[in-house]
């Protein structure tokens, strides 16, 4: 008599564990798929409050997602800003952050939309009230401006805090597919805390002067000019930073012809703070400037070039002909010169070439 419930019950929990399994077979597909964009939420928050924003999220907090709206109808772009990127204020002081919006969709916005705060990498979201409601309507194509009372920390350093837009739906509204933040420099003497200073050296008639140096939280640029005109010479490979001796990778640079003729902006991958835990940084140019290519015609330079060069090294000989293979073609070497030293000094002196190094100390 007891044999029929047991199987019963048994089969029961088969069934169960059935379900168990095929249940974790759907997640485990569904995460397979292409990701959704979307922002997390504390859940604590949100419970209470369908516009609910995240305060800074740890580890160990239960996230809710909210979806992103792909909706024609809500759509917003970046218009202006004030306090850009990088601005630098003072331990504690007080600032507003704005932002001019526009509504490029097709919905009036209205005062059930909310600006709500996300979150703060480094833990601090200076001050920010968790979320504002929109202060007025604003129709398709018209534009609205954002503001939040800010107020610096006291310990110097970079802080980022972001914000999100959401409609009364619930769903983030993107601005220009991001969102919303403001990325301050937090300094006591209110300037760049990375204590780096600008320098000039000259060696072989070219003097090298570095205008400005510009440090965020990955990165530093550095503004250089040169004594002579990029539009006619090149560098023949890129400035160097040193870092306690250590050379940094080098990100992007090039010549930068809104600043004068002789300018240049390079960047690295070192932060505001590995420049200042340094006792020693330099950037170094050891390469050499050329002629890139050389004025007119490069057959009328290479024979300049050889009417020196015949008289200076006697026995040296050779043919201007231009082409992709070189210069010159039918080298005739002096008595004790290699074919190495020769194509070094004839092309040396056809491309007007000024050797390095240039150091300079910035810290």
């Amino acid at each position: 008599m007891m044999t029929k419930p047991r199987i019963l019950y048994k089969r029961i929990l088969l069934c169960v564990f059935v379900v168990f399994l095929l249940t974790g077979c759907v997640s485990e597909q569904q995460s397979t798929k292409e990701p959704t964009t979307q922002i997390f939420f504390s859940t604590a928050i949100r419970a209470t409050h369908p516009y609910a924003t995240a305060t800074v999220l740890s580890p160990a907090q239960t996230l809710v997602p909210v979806m992103t709206s792909t909706s024609s109808l809500d759509k917003a772009s970046f218009v202006s800003e004030n306090y850009p990127d990088n601005s630098i204020l003072k331990p504690g002081e007080a600032f507003t952050k704005t932002w001019e919006i526009k509504n490029t969709g097709a919905s009036t916005w209205t005062t059930n939309y909310h600006l709500v705060l996300i979150a703060s990498p480094e833990g601090n979201t200076l001050g920010s009230v968790p979320q504002i409601s929109f202060s007025q309507q604003t129709s398709p194509g018209e534009t609205m401006l954002l503001s939040v009372p800010l107020a610096a920390p006291q310990s110097e350093g970079i802080y980022s805090v972001y914000w999100a837009i959401i409609n009364e739906a619930g769903e983030i509204i993107p601005v220009d597919g991001s969102n919303l933040w403001v990325k301050i420099h937090v300094s006591k003497s209110g300037q760049n805390s990375s204590s780096v200073s600008g320098g000039e050296i000259s060696a072989n008639g070219i003097t090298i002067t570095i205008t400005n140096i510009s440090t965020d939280e990955q990165t530093t640029t550095i503004n250089l000019c040169l004594s002579v005109s990029l539009h006619t010479y090149s560098l023949d490979r890129s400035p160097k930073l040193l870092i306690n001796q250590v050379q940094v990778p080098f990100v992007s640079g090039g010549s930068d012809f809104s600043s004068g003729e002789g300018c240049m902006v390079v960047t690295y991958q070192a932060g505001a703070n590995d420049i200042e835990k340094s006792s020693d940084v330099k950037l170094i140019m050891d390469g050499s400037l050329r002629m890139s290519p050389p004025p007119g015609d490069p057959n009328v330079a290479c024979q300049t070039a050889r009417q020196n060069l015949i008289i200076e090294y006697p026995g040296i000989n050779f043919q201007c002909n231009f082409s992709m293979a070189g210069y010159y073609t039918d080298l005739e070497l002096p008595s004790g010169m290699t074919q190495t030293l020769a194509n070094s000094i004839i092309i040396d002196t056809i491309e007007g070439a000024i050797y390095g190094p240039w150091t300079i100390k910035i810290k």
